[in-house]
């Protein structure tokens, strides 16, 4: 055995790997010794596996989830973007070593009920955000309508990642006469302007609550892991789910598509690379308008 997982500290966002060190470091112990990989090996693979599913896909922090075959094969085809083949493929072997040590063949084999099934990169429709909205409205007490109205708002409105919305503080909106800001600390630092159409729950927001409150479900003293999708789960049925991955993409697509420059948009989503937003280039339509401005 190598040097113990508890030392271990991965390239992850600061906030995030706080949110999951714990278990990643118990689920390496664990398998620790019942894998052909090192343990050094094991914290890499896990610590990626367990970032993508809290932070993008919304999934609960439980072993026979996280490191069930179905969402080890969704994080390999949609977190690993960019990444080679190979690369792919021995941290795809990886983690099934360590499902098979933490869970059992048998256990790693049985089906769970199915992974969120759409794309994470896929814009919604506006007939969806219809229906979100109607979601939101249609909740069953003014808490969860009012927090279900920011969730939107945040995501589809400002495009803030599952955890950029969890630790937002209503001191961070800002409402003037000519829109709504808000400011995002942590280590993708910036201020960017909510979209219109969406700021009136965040001024309703910022007009009830007291600084210091959490923008979204204010009644709490901490951000913990999944608290949005938490929140969404216990929705009744509906035809559309809120994803804060899908509603960002919302976000992202609707600019690139408006004609935003590209280096604005970094800035205001929080991404050094380009590469960030390719995944969402094939949502957007040619605009024949943005073509003659090659001309110029």
């Amino acid at each position: 055995m190598d040097s113990g997982s508890s030392s271990y500290e991965p390239t992850l966002d600061t906030a995030v790997w706080l949110a999951v060190r714990e278990f990643v470091n118990a689920a390496v112990a664990d398998s620790s010794g019942r894998t052909a990989y090192k343990e050094s090996v094991l914290n890499v693979a896990a610590s990626r596996l367990v970032a993508w599913c809290w932070e993008s896909a919304g999934l609960p922090l439980d072993r026979t989830v996280v490191f069930h075959r179905d969402t080890i094969a969704r994080f390999i085809a949609v977190g690993c973007g960019g990444w080679k083949p190979a690369a792919r493929g021995n941290l795809r072997s990886q983690l099934l070593r360590m499902s098979e040590a933490l869970l059992g063949r048998t256990a790693s084999l049985r089906r769970l009920g199915p992974l969120p099934p759409s794309d994470p990169s896929h814009p919604y429709s506006v007939d969806e955000l219809v229906a979100l909205r109607n979601w939101a409205s249609a909740q069953s007490t003014p808490f969860r309508r009012t927090n279900a109205a920011v969730l939107l708002a945040l995501g589809a409105g400002a495009g803030l990642s599952a955890l950029e919305i969890g630790e937002l503080r209503v001191e961070a909106i800002d409402v003037q006469p000519d829109g709504v800001t808000v400011a995002i600390e942590g280590d993708r630092r910036r201020s960017l302007p909510v979209r219109r159409v969406w700021e009136q729950a965040l001024v309703d927001r910022v007009r009830t609550s007291p600084p210091g409150s959490y923008a979204f479900r204010e009644n709490r003293t901490a951000n913990y892991p999944n608290l949005v999708s938490s929140f969404v789960v216990r929705s009744s049925s509906m035809r559309v789910r809120p994803t804060s991955q899908r509603l960002r993409a919302t976000w992202i697509v609707h600019h690139l598509a408006a004609g935003v420059p590209v280096v604005t948009l970094m800035r205001a989503a929080g991404v050094e690379s380009l590469e960030a937003f390719t995944r969402y280039i094939r949502f957007v339509s040619d605009d024949p308008n943005h073509a003659e401005r090659l001309r110029e």
